[in-house]
Parts: structure tokens; C-alpha cells; sequence
């Protein structure tokens, strides 16, 4: 049986109940006018928080405070409480629904967020990427995000749930597939010219693109995806932080070192890609005990945080959790799934876009080989900057990501 502790429950209730003036999703396709929040046309000053955010002592802070309690959730979710308490009179959020694609380009209801700052220029608009998560209560449209302190600085803010969360949490959640991550993000993008119109926003046509770990590499597919339709959106930069953006490299590094910095990892990766492309695995050709018996319960259900399910799965070591003949190329099934992962590849992508990509050398959890291989292969890299540091561990290095973010933009 699942534990939630109490200070979780109240944590969750309480950002469930201030992130938004309704439980219902608005629907975005087509626009449902009469389910929408008023927003008041002003600005209601903030200079002191946007103060503190321009510098550098708040970030430290936050930075500490987490490190203190070794990025918990719960110390995630207090720091969620603290910045609604210090941001919300000055931005809108409401849930939302829309029309996308499932992976194998099947119409699917999906769902999201979307942040809107209460005066009416807009700067831009915001296309925010969410990093690995297990459970439904934790993906955007339930939750508070970091992301949302982008509209101190004039942006609408918009983040997708991904296939398998939210409205389409009784799919497989397609993990590491790009394309239908960055298609339900493109089609949320789609959708907020009447939205904004209806409030009578003006803004640009330009979009900032971001995101951290998976998020990083969905912002990279995010990107390409809107370089390649070449209509209505211009990407102004890119910012992504420590992806994946190597899936093939990173299953090869993982076996040859016999470790998986996420354990989580695996069974989103085997049964995402299982499901995506139809390849028929069983769940005995590549899991081990208790993993085989628990795939269910402990990932279909999306009740349970990635730090619950790692620690419930009990080693980082591959051959404590998977079977040998997974770990062999010269099976056929871990062929097939290398083969996936290497279609899932954006490495060598011709990116025209500005961007910036930081990625910390002391990362556990996503090699650095992803953005090593992606510099490396880059035919051009006018335009690209790649911060390679020592920000500390994967989870650490995201504050000093979303400081460079917010104050670059």
C-alpha cells in the first residue's frame, strides 16, 4: 500500500485548490468562451519579487533548502506553496483540454496548462517541457510548476501533460518518443491565438522553447518540429538542460556500466517504446523481480513519484532488475528496442534555432554523453551555447538551469 504522508496530502490539496479557480479543464478545440476565468486587465507591481528572482541570493536559497531535505517531494511542494504565495496575484491558470495525437496518429483527448500574466502585452509565449514524472497527481494541469515565475517577466507560460497523463492517463505514457511529446505541445501552441484573442492580449509570433531532463529533450524535438511545419511560430530561442537527447547512446552507456541512474527508467523506456511502435514484448523477456510482478501497480496506476517507484524497485544495478537476454544486443527484442531508441535520436538534427544547452559534469542520472554527442554532431553550431559545469548532481543543476532561463529571458 502506497504512503502519503500528511504533510503531502495537505501540500497537494492545498496547490490543487490555488492553482486554479476551477477542477474542469477548459476546453481549447474548440474554444469553450463560457468556461474561462475573468482575468483583471492590470498589473499588480511585483517588483520586489521580480527583484529577488533578477538576482542571485533567492536561487541560493532555494538551492540550500532543497539540498537540505535531498529534494523530496515534499520540500519540492513546499517550494511550490512558497512561490504560488509570492507570484499568483499576478498571473491566471486554469487546466486545459485539447485535441492532439496518440504515437500512432490516432486523434487523442490530452491535457495541460496554461499560465497567463494579467497585463495584456505579452512578451511572448512560453512552451515549457515537464521533466520525468510517474504519478498523475505531479504532471502540470494538477500541479503547480516552477515554470509558472516566467510570467514575471511578461510571458504566457504553456505546458503540456504528454500522452499518458492527465485527460489520457489510461494510455501507456509513450516515454522518450519525441515526436508525439513535441506533437501535444505543438497542438497546445496551436491553440492559444483564439485564447489569447478572446482576452484581447496582444503579443508576438515568436516562442521561447524549455525544459530540463526529459523536458530537455522534448524542448530539442519541440524545436525541430516547429523548424520543420515552418508556418506560423518562429522559435526566439531554445533552453534545454540535461536531456536524453541520445536514447540509444544512453541504454548503450547504461549496460555497459551495468547502472541506471533512474531505475524508473527502464520499464518506461521498454513497455513507452513497446507500446509507441507495437513491438510486442512480454513483460517476462525483460524484467526481473519484483519489478515484473509490480509493472502494473507501481507504473501503469500513476499513483506513484519517481523517488516511491525507484526505491520500491530497490538497486540501480540493470542486471538486479532486467533479464540477461535484454542486455545483449544479440537478442532480438533488445535489438528492436535499440533500434527505436536510435529513431528517437535528435542528435545530429541540423538546429537553426538560438539555444543554450547546460548540462552539469557531475550528473548521475542522465549521462553527459547526450550533450556531448549533440555538440559534437551538430552541423552548425552558430548560434548554440553549451554550458558544461560543475552544478551538482542531475536535480541540483535544474535551479541553476531555471535561474539562467528566467533571467535570460
Amino acid at each position: 500500500m502506497k504512503r502519503k504522508s500528511t504533510f503531502f496530502i495537505f501540500t497537494f490539496a492545498l496547490c490543487a485548490t490555488i492553482a486554479s479557480q476551477a477542477n474542469d479543464y477548459v476546453m481549447l478545440t474548440p474554444l469553450d468562451t463560457t468556461a474561462l476565468p475573468a482575468i483583471p486587465n492590470k498589473d499588480c507591481g511585483g517588483n520586489i519579487v521580480r527583484s529577488a528572482l533578477d538576482g542571485n541570493a533567492m536561487w541560493q536559497h532555494t538551492l540550500k533548502q532543497l539540498q537540505r531535505e535531498h529534494f523530496s517531494d515534499e520540500s519540492v511542494y513546499k517550494l511550490m506553496v512558497k512561490l504560488f504565495r509570492n507570484t499568483h496575484k499576478h498571473y491566471v491558470t486554469f487546466p486545459v483540454a485539447y485535441w492532439s495525437s496518440d504515437p500512432h496518429g490516432d486523434s487523442l483527448l490530452v491535457s495541460g496548462r496554461v499560465y497567463l500574466p494579467k497585463r495584456r502585452y505579452l512578451n511572448g509565449i512560453v512552451i515549457a517541457n515537464h521533466y520525468t514524472m510517474t504519478a498523475d497527481w505531479d504532471v502540470p494541469s494538477n500541479m503547480l510548476s516552477m515554470e509558472s515565475v516566467f510570467t514575471m517577466k511578461g510571458y504566457a507560460v504553456i505546458m503540456p501533460d504528454y500522452v499518458g497523463y492527465g485527460l489520457s492517463r489510461d494510455e501507456v505514457h509513450p516515454y522518450l518518443h519525441w515526436r508525439n511529446a513535441a506533437q501535444t505541445a505543438v497542438d497546445l501552441l496551436n491553440c492559444m491565438p483564439e485564447l489569447l484573442d478572446h482576452y484581447g492580449y496582444s503579443y508576438p509570433i515568436d516562442v521561447v522553447v524549455t525544459g530540463y531532463s526529459q523536458g530537455g529533450a522534448v524542448a530539442l524535438g519541440v524545436t525541430r518540429m516547429l523548424e520543420e511545419l515552418d508556418e506560423t511560430w518562429i522559435v526566439r530561442k531554445l533552453y534545454a538542460g540535461a536531456g536524453p537527447y541520445d536514447p540509444a547512446g544512453t541504454y548503450l552507456y547504461s549496460m555497459e556500466r551495468n547502472e541506471m541512474g533512474i531505475p524508473v527508467a527502464i520499464p518506461l523506456i521498454v513497455m513507452g517504446m513497446n507500446d509507441a511502435y507495437d513491438l510486442g514484448f512480454d513483460l517476462e523477456d525483460f524484467f526481473l523481480e519484483p519489478l515484473l510482478s509490480n509493472y502494473s501497480e507501481w507504473i501503469l496506476s500513476k499513483e506513484y513519484s519517481i523517488s516511491e517507484i525507484n526505491h520500491l524497485m530497490g538497486s540501480i544495478i540493470m542486471t538486479d532488475l532486467m533479464t540477461n537476454e535484454a542486455l545483449t544486443l544479440d537478442n532480438p527484442q533488445a535489438d528492436m528496442l535499440y533500434e527505436v531508441l536510435l529513431w528517437n535520436s535528435n542528435v545530429g538534427y541540423d538546429l537553426q534555432s538560438p539555444s543554450y544547452f547546460l548540462h552539469s559534469l557531475d550528473d548521475e542520472v542522465v549521462p553527459i554523453l547526450n550533450t556531448i554527442n549533440l555538440q559534437e554532431q551538430m552541423p552548425d553550431e552558430t548560434g548554440k551555447t553549451y554550458d558544461f559545469g560543475y552544478y551538482g548532481s542531475h536535480m541540483e543543476a535544474s535551479v541553476p538551469f531555471m535561474q539562467y532561463v528566467y533571467q535570460d529571458l
